[in-house]
């Protein structure tokens, strides 16, 4: 398992490349840096769930192809289980 920031992060990058943007272009079409575009896909800022699903709509994706499913994601509350 990995903090939700890792994976989500991750999921943006696969869309926006089977997308066929680049971070430069979708950082142009949502008015930001392309450097915040690589820090969210790399996990090291997390953007606002606002800007999440401006990123979807962009990258004509679904949701569930962004959020993963609460068992994956690490938390303070399943981290003693593994």
């Amino acid at each position: 398992m990995q903090p939700a920031l890792k994976i989500i992060g991750l999921n943006i990058k696969l869309a926006r490349t089977k997308s066929g943007f680049s971070q430069a272009e979708l950082a142009d079409k949502l008015n930001v840096e392309q450097s915040y575009i690589s820090r969210v896909e790399s996990g090291s800022v997390a953007a606002s769930c606002e800007r999440i699903y401006e990123i979807i709509h962009l990258l004509g994706c679904k949701a569930s192809d962004i959020f993963p499913e609460s068992e994956e994601v690490e938390t303070q509350f399943n981290r003693a289980e593994q």
